[in-house]
């Protein structure tokens, strides 16, 4: 064994054996924001321990394998909160050791260094990008995903010498690719012409055709477990995301991302790159690069906070590339847009990066589960001790109020407080019907009561609520918040109720929504 390849082991061991004590030490998943994203993990991953498959029995557009590790804990005796942290470290500990071989196979050290902590702390992390040191699982599958596109790009641009290892690469790309597939399609979708071209273009058809079969192989035994109707059914999840009428866009349209203030450098830094391994007679990787920019835009578009991560891709390339770069005028660009790269995308990757070591000393005693039932699963305790809504001071004058069975709801909206909220109206819905013994079906974002009195979930209902009347048809009781997280969503839920053949009977109000009981 070289000495290079013994470094890279050990900082790989080094790396893994960092990031684990920092959550043996915690002892379960604390979070500081995102209480919505998590009720939602949540209830992906109870139902799924419970043995529901997604998109067959509940509505969601995240793949199933973005919760299944988690589940699989969840089902072997670990409580929520563990089962959350673990599921990711064993993700975490497959993808580094992906990425030791990927660097061992093709790069320098030092960029094997490089490329191994970005993939621990993409693997790793307890916060999804952006510059604020909070602590969430909340979107941890776009981290994962990020961490296998950035394994997936690198085999794509860089080849050890004779393309000694196509089969082998062929195969991890295609694994990986399948496994974003099932994780969140989007990254899939979006990478897999870019990959198809580039390997064409290199003329590299071994490791395209090896890509190919293991692919089709991973999504055959999908099909096998689960049948030709999963493929159906997760395809109309996806639609009925992108059909959704009052679900606006992650976060910034993709013309931001491009020509805006922040969008512009990076833009610049590609135009800069391309001319670079143009000049240096490297055609094939510059227009692979031209290629897969329009793919980053699209991942990071429809990903919220717009964050660019793909640049760790970019900068781990191009310092590779830039080994074979003789004219000195292109070397100069390439080292520098490297270095550019890496500074852009440093605020986001230090708070990943450290997310782990702010969960390891946060103090136990500003915490409060925020389940009743999963005491591992702990959340900030001020962050539970009230509730905030917004309303318009001066109305805009602009819309019409919405109307349901003949009354005039409140204009306003919850703005934070999610989890006091919900604990005091899962309480208010038990005394109002002692008898209830299923979640209602909620005209908002969120329908997780049956998380907080021991009700069930409603059978193919959605924990997040995209479009359409998902668990309607299982439903015995409709809930209308006063003041829901999305009013777009309970207009359009309510729009789509009041089309229905049905017979709404109230059964009771309470302090900040109104129960309706279901009469078919």
């Amino acid at each position: 064994m070289s000495r290079q390849i013994r470094s890279i082991l050990l900082a790989a061991g080094a790396l893994a054996a960092l990031y684990t004590s920092c959550f043996l030490m915690a002892g379960g998943l604390i979070l500081t924001a995102h209480e919505a994203d998590m009720i939602h993990l949540s209830d992906m991953v109870l139902r799924m321990a419970d043995g529901q498959v997604p998109h067959r029995d509940f509505m969601t557009p995240i793949g199933g394998w973005a919760v299944q590790p988690m589940a699989l804990l969840f089902q072997a005796g670990l409580g929520l909160g563990s089962a959350m942290i673990w599921g990711q470290v064993f993700v975490a500990l497959a993808l580094l050791a992906i990425s030791a071989w990927v660097g061992a196979s093709r790069l320098t050290l030092g960029q094997s260094w490089g490329l191994l902590i970005a993939v621990a702390g993409l693997g790793f992390g307890l916060v999804s990008g952006g510059d604020q040191p909070l602590l969430s699982l909340s979107m941890h599958y776009n981290r994962w995903c990020w961490a296998a596109a950035t394994l997936v790009v690198v085999m794509t641009f860089v080849t050890p010498d004779g393309d000694r290892y196509a089969t082998r690469d062929g195969a991890l790309i295609g694994g990986l690719m399948a496994a974003m597939a099932m994780v969140k399609v989007t990254y899939a979708l979006a990478l897999a012409l870019p990959i198809l071209l580039a390997l064409l273009h290199a003329r590299r058809s071994r490791a395209l055709w090896a890509a190919l079969a293991t692919a089709l192989f991973v999504l055959l035994v999908v099909t096998l477990f689960e049948g030709l109707a999963y493929w159906r059914a997760y395809a109309d999840d996806l639609l009925a995301v992108t059909r959704s009428s009052h679900r606006a866009m992650p976060s910034a349209g993709w013309r931001a991302l491009v020509f805006s203030p922040s969008g512009l450098p990076l833009t610049a830094l590609m135009l800069a790159a391309w001319w670079a391994l143009r000049r240096a007679g490297l055609r094939q990787a510059a227009l692979a690069l031209v290629v897969f920019y329009p793919a980053f835009v699209f991942i990071s578009w429809q990903n919220y906070g717009n964050d660019p991560l793909w640049l760790v891709a970019v900068a781990l390339v191009l310092w590779s590339l830039s080994g074979r770069v003789a004219d000195p005028l292109a070397r100069k660009v390439t080292l520098a847009a490297t270095l550019a790269a890496g500074v852009m995308i440093l605020p986001v990757g230090v708070n990943i990066l450290t997310s782990p070591l702010r969960h390891a000393i946060l103090p136990q005693d500003l915490t409060r589960p925020m389940l009743p039932d999963h005491g591992d699963l702990r959340m900030a305790t001020a962050r539970g001790q009230g509730a905030w809504i917004s309303r318009a001071l001066i109305p805009s004058g602009q819309g019409e109020p919405t109307v349901f069975q003949g009354q005039s709801l409140p204009d306003c909206t919850l703005t934070g407080g999610l989890i006091a909220v919900l604990e005091r109206d899962g309480a208010a819905l038990m005394r109002l019907d002692p008898a209830l013994d299923r979640q209602p079906l909620v005209a908002d974002l969120l329908s997780p009561h049956w998380m907080f009195e021991g009700l069930r979930p409603l059978r193919g209902a959605a924990p997040w609520y995209y479009d359409g009347l998902p668990g309607l048809a299982d439903a015995t009781h409709l809930m209308v918040p006063d003041c829901p997280a999305d009013p777009s969503a309970r207009r359009h839920f309510l729009s789509l109720i009041e089309a229905q053949d049905l017979r709404l009977a109230p059964a009771g109000q309470a302090e900040g929504f109104t129960l309706y009981r279901i009469e078919r």
